[in-house]
């Protein structure tokens, strides 16, 4: 078994067919299929369903993509193996959800390529839950996530900050009324539509959460996962929503009360696993981001009211 092997293996996988890898590969489709050939001869596995065209992975096939993924990252990473901490370098693959993209992340990323420019990082925007899954399946070295309340034994957690939620509404002086009294959060909600928030983003399932803890009945009108096309809509005077502090558009003119009692709020977290396959890269990226945030903690019942 050769490297160019667990390569081939793996450029089909991502590709979806033999053709397609060749050209990834700079190969012929005769070389790609003679190497996997040869690869299911050595394990004595059939690799493939050559039944179907172009042949599919087999359930051999696709038990072997984490350890194939495994020593690719372990060959790749022996030339950098005695390079020093602050010449680090290689492929850090990285899953994000669209609210760390929009804001902190560009300039963590800036700020590690001036330190490490040898470094590569790959980037990928997704859902908590789906970036989580390609995690434990080897595609990504750590994601940053609204972290759940439980994760798998096999990952840890880096927590980055905690976000406080906010009711936003139009910034009208009826608006402001309705929401000047104790439960001014339900009540706002109550009197508008509402512009849900991806039930399925990790965020979205906080919010879920503390809206049947409360009984809240709402009149949902839209669900959307982007925070600038809600507060687009919310400006509009289509609904109420909620969203983190931290997705606010400084340029708006939105009311914005807090959610909760206490305030609720949304862990954003890094997390990887424990045995991951480039904890270095990782590490470094931590760090980044740990210095450039400051604390984490926040006064969960802290006043929140704009403008």
């Amino acid at each position: 078994m050769g490297i160019r092997h667990l390569r081939t293996l793996l450029a089909i996988a991502e590709t979806g067919s033999f053709q397609a890898a060749a050209e990834r590969l700079g190969l012929t489709h005769s070389a790609v299929s003679m190497q996997m050939k040869a690869f299911e001869e050595e394990l004595q596995s059939q690799l493939f369903d050559r039944s179907r065209r172009p042949p599919d992975l087999s359930q051999a096939g696709k038990r072997l993509l984490p350890k194939a993924r495994e020593i690719l990252a372990l060959y790749e990473s022996l030339s950098e193996a005695g390079s020093r901490e602050e010449d680090l370098s290689g492929l850090l693959r990285l899953g994000a959800i669209p609210s760390a993209t929009a804001s902190f992340l560009p300039e963590a990323l800036a700020q590690l390529g001036q330190r490490h420019p040898r470094l590569q990082i790959r980037l990928e925007s997704g859902l908590s839950t789906e970036l989580t899954r390609e995690l434990l399946n080897g595609k990504l070295d750590c994601i940053i996530i609204t972290q759940a309340q439980r994760l798998d034994e096999a990952l840890k957690a880096t927590v980055l900050r905690r976000e406080r939620l906010v009711v936003v509404a139009r910034n009208t002086e009826e608006n402001q009324k309705v929401s000047e009294g104790e439960d001014g959060d339900i009540d706002l909600l109550n009197h508008l539509p509402f512009v849900r928030f991806n039930h399925l983003t990790g965020v979205g399932r906080v919010i879920e959460q503390n809206l049947r803890s409360r009984g809240a009945n709402l009149r949902e009108v839209m669900e959307l996962d982007s925070l600038d096309a809600i507060q687009r809509m919310v400006a509009k005077g289509l609904g109420a929503a909620i969203i983190p502090e931290s997705g606010l558009d400084s340029g708006s003119d939105l009311l914005a009360v807090p959610f909760g009692k206490p305030v609720a709020t949304r862990t954003v977290s890094l997390v990887e696993k424990h045995r991951g396959q480039r904890p270095d890269l990782t590490q470094a990226l931590t760090q980044t981001l740990l210095t450039l945030l400051g604390s984490p903690e926040l006064p969960i019942n802290g006043s929140i009211r704009y403008p």
